[in-house]
């Protein structure tokens, strides 16, 4: 395949920073508990992340960095998924600036821009894998899951960066709300995702081609990657963690204010200046395995022409 590292980069990019603009939106919103600390530093970084995504993408173009002005014709190509991606990021990357500004200006900005960034957020990280399933020719990509599972995947792995950068981003504290919940759920939606994609490869829906590439995966010569770094570091043991940290803040929280809480309730009130040594590592463990993803789904896609596949 002619994809390689630079389009990896880029789809893990583009999806964490559209991950991380989702999370410090549903976090000004209150979907993440009232004590969040998570609504300002997402807005920050969404951008800049895209934008750099972005730049590596036109240079794996080639034509993009020697001849730019070749790239015009993206414009105009509507029956194109590149066509669309290049307004959609354009879009989603002028409008993560502004609001990243104001927010670090303590400017009001319009609840339809914070929106408006929101829906083009989501477009982002749907087009990362749209632009996957679009290839017909690669059966291990042409699937309507592809696109959910990097949707759910960039919602991932933008929480765990915000919660890294969560202590840089306040002065002096920060708390935390629900995010062990939203990140539970997340990695488990995950895990069902992977599994279906998987099972529907396994079974030969998508030809013996869909079923040589998660066999790549499963036990082939990307097994240790898939299982180790993907399964392991970035979804089994940061569930676990996640599910132990939930219940430890339910049990500070209950003793804090000696009434008993319902799990959707719970949010720690205790301030810190620093993250645990057991919160860091999780949080890289999930973005590891986020960008291990992204590299698996690339480098294990096998095409297809005439029923034959190219070597």
């Amino acid at each position: 395949m002619h994809w390689h590292w630079l389009i990896i980069i880029y789809l893990f990019m583009g999806g964490l920073g559209a991950g991380a603009y989702l999370t410090s939106f549903a976090a000004e919103k209150g979907w993440l508990g009232k004590t969040s600390s998570l609504k300002r530093v997402g807005y920050y970084i969404a951008a800049p992340i895209v934008a750099l995504g972005t730049a590596l993408l036109v240079f794996d173009l080639g034509q993009g960095l020697w001849k730019p002005w070749l790239l015009i014709g993206l414009l105009s190509n509507f029956n194109s998924v590149m066509t669309w991606g290049v307004y959609i990021l354009s879009a989603f990357i002028l409008l993560g600036f502004i609001k990243g500004f104001c927010v670090w200006k303590n400017i009001t900005v319009p609840d339809a821009l914070t929106w408006a960034g929101a829906v083009l957020a989501l477009a982002t990280g749907t087009y990362t894998g749209l632009l996957l399933a679009a290839v017909e020719a690669v059966p291990f990509w042409s699937t309507g899951i592809m696109p959910l599972l990097f949707v759910v995947s960039a919602l991932s792995t933008g929480l765990s960066l915000c919660s890294l950068l969560a202590p840089l981003a306040e002065r002096e504290y920060f708390t935390v709300g629900r995010e062990n919940q939203a990140h539970i759920i997340l990695i488990g939606a995950e895990v069902i995702i992977v599994t279906v994609l998987m099972g529907i490869m396994i079974s030969g829906i998508k030809g013996p081609i869909g079923q040589a590439s998660a066999n790549l995966l499963i036990s082939g010569v990307y097994s240790l990657v898939f299982w180790g770094y993907f399964i392991g570091l970035g979804l089994i043991i940061p569930l676990l963690a996640f599910i132990f940290e939930a219940r430890h803040s339910k049990r500070i929280v209950t003793k804090e204010l000696a009434v008993p809480l319902a799990a959707r309730e719970v949010a720690a009130i205790v301030q810190r200046k620093h993250h645990s040594y057991q919160t860091i590592v999780t949080d890289v463990f999930v973005l590891i395995g986020g960008f291990a993803l992204r590299a698996l789904i690339i480098l294990a896609a096998l095409p297809v022409w005439d029923g034959i596949t190219i070597p």
